[in-house]
Order: C-alpha cells, then sequence, then structure tokens
C-alpha cells in the first residue's frame, strides 16, 4: 500500500462572483492519501486535502488519485487528483462546493510542485466556483518510508515500504521512474 502525506506554500486566485474579479492570496496545502502497491506502474488512490487562501478561509477536499508508480516511490513521476471540495469561506460568491482537479509532479526527496484549478459546483444554489493555486510542497512520505531510486545512491532505505522495484535491463533507463 503506497501513502502520502504532504504539505507546503504557494500563492492562488479565487473569482468573486458579486464583485466580478479574482482575489489573489498566499496559500497553504496539506494533504493525506493511501494508494494501492507503489510496485504498479499506476497506483490508484484516495486523497484528503486542505488548501487554505490566507484572508479568505480553507477548502477541505475528498479526490481520487492516479499516480505513476515513481510518484508512488518517492521518485520523479507525477500524480493527478480529481474530486469535490467544500469551501469555508464568504456567502457562496466564490463557491460552496467547486469540483476540484490538481496536477502534481514529484521529484526525489518527497519535494513536488503543484498546480490546481476549481471549476463550476457539485450542488446549490450559490455561484460557480472558479480558481487556480500553486503550491511548492514536500511530501514526508515519499521523502521518508515510501521513498526508493534515484536517491538511494546518497540516503540508502533499507525496506521501503510496499517491498523493492526489481529492475531489469530490458525496462529501459526511465524503468523505474515514471512507471
Amino acid at each position: 500500500m503506497s501513502s502520502f502525506l504532504s504539505g507546503g506554500g504557494g500563492y492562488g486566485a479565487q473569482y468573486n462572483d458579486a464583485t466580478n474579479r479574482f482575489r489573489q492570496t498566499g496559500a497553504a496545502s496539506f494533504g493525506l492519501g493511501v494508494g494501492t502497491d507503489p510496485l504498479r506502474r499506476a497506483v490508484l488512490g484516495g486523497m484528503l486535502r486542505s488548501t487554505t487562501f490566507f484572508g479568505l478561509g480553507t477548502d477541505l477536499g475528498l479526490s481520487i488519485r492516479i499516480a505513476t508508480g515513481g510518484f508512488a516511490r518517492g521518485d520523479w513521476g507525477l500524480a493527478f487528483d480529481a474530486g469535490a471540495a467544500w469551501r469555508s469561506f464568504g456567502r457562496g460568491e466564490y463557491g460552496r462546493w467547486p469540483i476540484t482537479a490538481r496536477i502534481t509532479g514529484g521529484g526525489p526527496w518527497g519535494l513536488q510542485l503543484a498546480v490546481a484549478g476549481d471549476v463550476l459546483k457539485v450542488a446549490g444554489n450559490d455561484a460557480q466556483a472558479r480558481g487556480v493555486v500553486a503550491v511548492l510542497e514536500l511530501d514526508l512520505l515519499r521523502l521518508t518510508v515510501m521513498r526508493q531510486g534515484s536517491s538511494e545512491k546518497w540516503w540508502p532505505n533499507p525496506a521501503p515500504a510496499g517491498g523493492r522495484v526489481q529492475e531489469t535491463a530490458k525496462n529501459g533507463p526511465l524503468a523505474g521512474l515514471l512507471w
């Protein structure tokens, strides 16, 4: 089983339907999730995420995740999350239940860069959500217990969670990184 625990900060903008303007602000994001076997090429999972827009409020979201095996093992890779969130701020002018999508690029040592957007709404009579956020994060589980691959040259992980990838020459030079 793969696992994710990330946190970081960045910048975001949310559209206010009442003023017809975007409100730009600093942002913090924290995520917790689990997924299938990290030794597979593609990992399916679920994420619980909190994104705070300073001066506005917080979104709490639940999403599904599909990630490359390299990402799940704490090496180079990509993850895509899609789901819904509950927005705690405003009176509905920012949208109360946005649909969210997020693409995360991960590198060794648990570093990751994510860009997310929210559109439309799941339900309610409030405004359609429109917004974007970009954050630089550190995933503590990808850094420690999940880590294997290119970073082990400098810091070996004797027993990565989920087992170790068996690399063979026929898989090519990118084996284990992106899949």
